[in-house]
Formats: C-alpha cells, structure tokens, sequence
C-alpha cells in the first residue's frame, strides 16, 4: 500500500511538472502587419492603408501555480513603413510613412501539452504602444507629424486589445501568431468648427508573425 502511495505521487508530481508553463525569459523577433483606418462620416471619407513592421524584444512569463496558467509583461522595438493617406493631405498622392514605436504586450496565457516536446499557448490581453517617432515624405521633403501646427495632433499612444496562439517547441523554440485591434482615436482635431464632425483615425487591426528563443 505504502509503495502503491509512492507511486501514485511520484506520477501525479511527473503530469503537475509536464503540464505547468514554467516561469522563463523570452527573447524574439517577428513580423506585423497594420491596417490604419481614417474616417470622416460627414466628409464621406474612409480610407484604410498597410503598414508592414519588424519587430525585436523580450517577455518574461511568470507561472500561477502549476496549472499551466501564467502572466507574460515584455517590451519590443518596432519600426514600421507604409504609405500615408493622400486624402489626409487634400487628395494629394500617397506619401511615405516611417514610425518608431515601443510596445508593451500582457498576455495572459495558458499552456496545453499534446506532446512531448509540444506544447500549444492561447494568450490574449492588452498591448500598450508608444510612438516614438512617426514622419511623412515625398519628393525629398519630410514632415514630422508631431510638429503638425494646423489644428491636428497626432497621438504618440494607442492600446490594443486582442490574442493569439504560440507553439512551443521542445521547450526551446515558440512560434506566435496574433491579432490586436487599436481601442483609441490618435487624432486630435481642432480645426473644425463643426462639433459634429465625427472624425477617427486609428489602427483598426495588427496581424503579427513572431519565433522566439525560450531560456
């Protein structure tokens, strides 16, 4: 009986320790596709335009318990290129976008064993950017969009709200897939005198593709 006690321990402690998502640093890399959505309903205006990104950093996930629960903070660069809306500029042609931004993800996520050296992450929570630089550019000439002075400012946050799946692979590898969408109006517009003018401009949806080295 002693013996049977032992056993069944040692079995329940060797599924606890296989199933947990142990506490670890992450370090990785991906890629991200944003849309930005400007929208003026009373201007008949709504246009959408691309911005791809690469980004870099790091999480650390901290384990609730041995259920396999845990809360990953971490922080990213992130440089972004794309076209800006000529619409905004008075129907003008499209002009090149640059941003620097850092990223600030809280996931929370929960890891589910299917094999022996697989494991599968849903995760989801919030994710706070901050803009670092953000600039316009055609024919040579570049416009800092935080230095605009004709009653439009350009915010440097946007928080998103969204999920994803990571696989984690030998407890080494982790490959991520997921998608955010950007709560917040970033501008601020002053130059209309019509306070019924709806105006919105935000990120409406952030597709990302990372792989990550687990320590």
């Amino acid at each position: 009986m002693k013996k049977l006690t032992l056993t069944l321990i040692a079995l329940a402690a060797a599924v606890t320790a296989f199933a947990q998502f142990p506490s670890g640093l992450s370090i990785g890399a991906g890629y991200g596709s944003t849309t930005k959505n400007m929208k003026v309903k009373e201007m008949k205006i709504d246009e959408k335009s691309k911005m791809n990104s690469f980004f870099a950093g790091a999480e650390y996930n901290f384990a609730i318990g041995t259920s396999g629960l845990g809360v990953a903070p971490g922080i990213y660069f992130q440089y972004s290129k794309g076209d800006f809306l000529g619409e905004m500029l008075g129907g003008a042609d499209d002009i090149d976008w640059k941003e620097s931004s850092i990223l600030v993800p809280v996931k929370i996520n929960y890891a589910i064993p299917v094999a022996d050296i697989l494991k599968i992450v849903p995760y989801l929570g919030p994710t706070l950017e901050y803009n670092i630089s953000s600039k316009a550019s055609k024919d040579g000439e570049t416009e800092d969009l935080y230095d605009i002075e004709d009653g439009a400012k350009y915010k440097h946050l946007q928080l998103y709200i969204g999920g994803g799946v990571a696989f984690d692979i030998a407890d080494i590898v982790r490959v991520s897939v997921g998608y955010d969408y950007g709560l917040l109006n970033r501008f601020k517009v002053d130059m209309f005198d019509d306070n019924d003018v709806d105006y919105h401009f935000k990120e409406t949806g952030r597709l990302s593709v990372g792989v990550a080295y687990l320590f």
